[in-house]
């Protein structure tokens, strides 16, 4: 989900409020928008401004790269370790590509039970597909004539005479 151009001119809103509610233009939210993350959320955006002005003492603007820097510190931190991946897996009895699986999903950020979902849903990610029988075309002859005989090409009066 990519952030509204409203939802971007909220997000410059509470960073405006800590520098006297400077206002808003239409290229600066066109601008500050475009350099933000596609993937990422309002709530986010929030939580990462809220943090930056909370450590905040140098009186600094915080800027797009700010704010996803932050929000990429707060989805690593929030992102599992193997240890507990490890224990989902046992509990949950995944062993082999279904644990890959799972593991991969959760590092990519998915809830347990959307994992699991995941996991249990989709076919082993190793395994090949069987091969599809190919479709068998007519032969072609050389004259491109398809089946006719050779007798239907050449007129009847082409056909060789024999002398006795």
């Amino acid at each position: 989900m990519s952030l509204t151009l409203q939802e971007t001119a909220l997000v410059m809103a509470k960073i405006n409020t800590h520098h006297g509610n400077a206002r808003l233009d239409k290229l600066s939210v066109e601008s500050f928008h475009e350099e933000l993350r596609a993937d990422v959320t309002l709530a986010e955006c929030m939580e990462a401004v809220k943090r930056f002005y909370a450590d905040n003492d140098s009186g600094r603007w915080m800027g797009s790269g700010d704010v996803n820097a932050m929000i990429r510190q707060l989805r690593n931190k929030a992102k599992p370790s193997e240890a507990e991946i490890a224990r989902e897996c046992d509990a949950r009895g995944l062993e082999g590509d279904a644990a890959w699986l799972y593991r991969r999903q959760r590092m990519l950020g998915r809830q347990p039970e959307e994992a699991a979902r995941i996991t249990a849903s989709s076919r082993n990610p190793l395994e090949l597909e069987p091969a599809k029988p190919k479709r068998r075309t007519p032969v072609r002859h050389f004259l491109g004539a398809g089946d006719l005989g050779l007798g239907d090409i050449l007129p009847r009066h082409a056909e060789p005479h024999l002398e006795n």
